[in-house]
């Protein structure tokens, strides 16, 4: 089963090198807020991704984090579908909850199986965890609920993560909110996946600093 899931990635993979190099990389670089250097036979593009920097050498398709992080394939996919999905489209204007991103409400159980109750499970009744969490991965302190932030998943992709913390009285809530442009640089079905890289990278912050609890 796990074969057959990374052949499927892999042709996956192989379609979004294709469509990037096929069409017009330099445009399609501007659109995308990233930095390209033409080397002549190709490019280097540097890719904010989180709290590092994803460099991708191009015709290789060679992927490098600042980090020194294995770039999986799961995350090349998204970096290479965010290039070619990028609209331009200026971001800011308006955040909406995941229901809300048009053809994702009839996932909201799975995106919240993945994503929401993994945070809700960590951080229910620990605000304060959570927004140490998200200072260390660089999140942006909001003032939504009783702690928020939002992360810079991809140049013109924000994601806000808003606690609610519950005590005897109310149980805690966890709500992700995007930026309404979302689908102008995503395939939808990419939208849960980063999240869940998000959610993720939240929980592992936490952990690394040395809470009890994680």
């Amino acid at each position: 089963m796990m074969l057959e899931k990374q052949k499927i990635y892999k042709k996956v993979f192989d379609n979004a090198c294709r469509t990037l190099v096929e069409g017009d990389p330099e445009e399609r670089f501007r659109k995308a807020a990233v930095c390209a250097a033409s080397t002549g036979e190709g490019w280097t593009v540097e890719i904010p991704f989180f709290d590092e920097i994803i460099s991708l050498i191009i015709p290789g398709f060679e992927f490098k984090s600042s980090k020194g992080s294995n770039v999986t394939l799961v995350t090349r996919i998204i970096l290479l579908h965010y290039l070619n999905t990028a609209s331009g489209a200026p971001t800011g204007d308006e955040l909406i909850p995941y229901e809300d991103v048009p053809g994702c409400r009839a996932y909201l159980p799975v995106f919240e199986g993945r994503v929401v109750k993994p945070l809700l499970s960590g951080f229910g009744f620990n605000r304060e965890a959570f927004e140490a969490a998200g200072r260390a991965i660089e999140g942006e302190g909001k003032d939504f609920g009783d702690a928020s932030f939002t992360l810079w998943a991809l140049p013109k992709v924000p994601l806000t993560f808003i606690l609610w913390e519950g005590d005897h009285e109310f149980p805690p809530s966890v709500k992700v909110l995007f930026d309404r442009t979302i689908s102008e640089y995503l395939p939808l079905e990419d939208i849960t996946v980063i999240s869940k890289l998000a959610s993720t990278r939240i929980l592992k912050a936490a952990r690394m600093s040395g809470s009890s609890e994680f």
